[in-house]
């Protein structure tokens, strides 16, 4: 095999057009080991390629027949290993020979479509794509059934950052960048001491029991967006497109006053004011409460986003207004009813005591909390004129 790279414009006329592994078809009919070509993949790589200028593409694995194709190693170049492994070649391919994709065709599909598409002279995203140099790895073996075998070594030994990590690190989007000037930001200690954000989880998505951690990076995004635009989005790109477009906007200091005020708030919460002070560790927090759970923290966001957005009240206020409810955990295990705890039949299954997830659950769960938001700034009526069905 050999490493090299090439135009993206020159790559896509290249390869063969990628098909469907088949286990069962002849071994002449066997293709490079692709799986069913993905058109929204394919699309979002699109969009990704055509919203960025400094754009990174990992490298495509493609195959070359052993009878088209070889590799003349040079020699005698200086400062070039002789290792008889490695050092330069060059590919030497016959007129009409194509290279099969093993590992990449929603990337090479990607580039195909915005060339098919965009038919501009002078288009700046063709000029990008032709300044740019895309990684592969040739690899000259005509067996399919290796090339498959590749493939599915390939993803076995890929492993993908958890959602935490890989959103923290994108700086593309103003949500991200929002919430890590927040956490160096010693105005809120919910996120860590003197702006040290060792409150928050970067490494997985889900903090353990005994973490001294609050919660994910995940978790924090996922609540702040609530508290933005509220739950109409139904995917999480939707979602995004609709939450950075807010701290983007023309109101995004607005926005970003709400989001700061809402954190503020909630590190006022007892609970949480008492972890802030030392008085209690994180681990006896989510021991004793449900306040670090996701699903609480989604239901209090949206509650927040329902006062502040429909009835008028203020972020802080609409936060506040919750020291009324008891977020500890209730003891018992079974017959959990609403007397136990406000979550019973929503976030809690009253019949084990476990907590629920989905967003059917934390929902409810929201509406609940918004009838004590409501009742307690007065603002039931402002709801229900918005249609809003509150708890008796």
């Amino acid at each position: 095999m050999f490493l090299a790279a090439m135009s993206p414009l020159s790559l896509v006329k290249m390869v063969s057009p990628p098909r469907p592994w088949n286990p069962t078809a002849k071994l002449d009919d066997q293709t490079a080991g692709n799986r069913a070509r993905d058109e929204k993949h394919l699309n979002n790589i699109v969009r990704y390629l055509e919203d960025n200028e400094r754009f990174v593409i990992g490298a495509a694995v493609l195959y070359a027949d052993p009878k088209q194709a070889e590799i003349r190693r040079l020699k005698n170049i200086p400062n070039v290993s002789e290792d008889e492994h490695t050092g330069l070649g060059v590919l030497s391919m016959d007129i009409g020979a194509t290279l099969a994709i093993g590992d990449g065709q929603h990337r090479i599909g990607a580039y195909e479509k915005i060339i098919r598409l965009r038919t501009e002279e002078g288009d700046e995203v063709l000029r990008r794509l032709h300044r740019s140099g895309q990684p592969m790895i040739v690899v000259i073996d005509g067996n399919p059934l290796n090339r498959a075998q590749d493939f599915a070594d390939l993803q076995v030994n890929v492993k993908t950052p958890s959602t935490s990590m890989g959103q923290s690190m994108d700086r593309r989007q103003a949500i991200n960048r929002t919430l890590l000037e927040m956490f160096k930001d010693p105005d809120f200690p919910i996120f860590g001491a003197d702006g040290s954000a060792d409150m928050v989880e970067f490494q997985k998505d889900n903090p353990g029991k005994l973490s001294a951690k609050l919660f994910s990076f995940k978790t924090v995004r996922y609540v702040s967006g609530l508290l933005l635009v509220g739950n109409a989005y139904r995917t999480p790109t939707t979602m995004d497109k609709a939450v950075n477009a807010k701290l983007d906007g023309f109101d995004a200091e607005v926005s970003r006053s709400e989001l700061a005020e809402f954190w503020r708030s909630v590190g006022e919460l007892p609970r949480f004011g008492d972890v802030i002070d030392g008085t209690l560790k994180a681990p006896e927090l989510r021991k004793a409460t449900y306040l670090s759970s996701a699903g609480v923290l989604y239901a209090v966001a949206f509650a927040v986003y329902s006062a502040h957005a429909l009835g008028g009240v203020p972020v802080s206020d609409a936060v506040r207004a919750l020291d009324a409810v008891n977020f500890d955990r209730t003891a018992k295990e079974v017959d959990i009813s609403s007397e136990d705890t406000i979550f019973a039949g929503n976030l809690i299954d009253p019949e084990t005591g476990k907590l629920q997830a989905g967003r059917t659950a934390w929902e409810a769960a929201a509406n609940l909390l918004l009838g004590v938001i409501a009742k307690r700034t007065q603002v039931v009526e402002a709801l229900q004129l918005h249609g809003v069905e509150l708890p008796s």
